[in-house]
């Protein structure tokens, strides 16, 4: 869905900036082999980006070393609440690159 789009749109690696941070998705791509939730592998360690977004009100789950589960809920988030993710998961890789 939309958070999948959004997440390739902008945080896939980048080869011409090695040093950025990058996210892959590990579930699966086809909508019949998942629900709504999303496994994402941090090119950089977990735990400061999910505190960083636990700190600006994200909820999620961690899984150490590099994975974090997010679950848009279809009748609970709208669009605007997915597209708010990805800016505040920008903040949160850059906050915890800078410490």
């Amino acid at each position: 869905g939309y958070l999948e789009y959004l997440i390739k749109h902008y945080y896939t690696e980048d080869l011409a900036q090695p040093h950025r941070p990058h996210v892959h998705i590990i579930t699966p791509s086809d909508p019949q082999q998942r629900g709504c939730q999303l496994s994402l592998s941090f090119s950089v360690p977990i735990r400061r980006v999910f505190q960083e977004l636990e700190r600006r009100g994200v909820v999620s789950d961690m899984r150490e070393p590099s994975v974090l589960r997010v679950a848009p809920v279809p009748l609970y988030n709208s669009f605007s609440d997915v597209h708010r993710f990805i800016g505040i998961l920008g903040e949160a890789l850059d906050a915890s690159s800078r410490k």
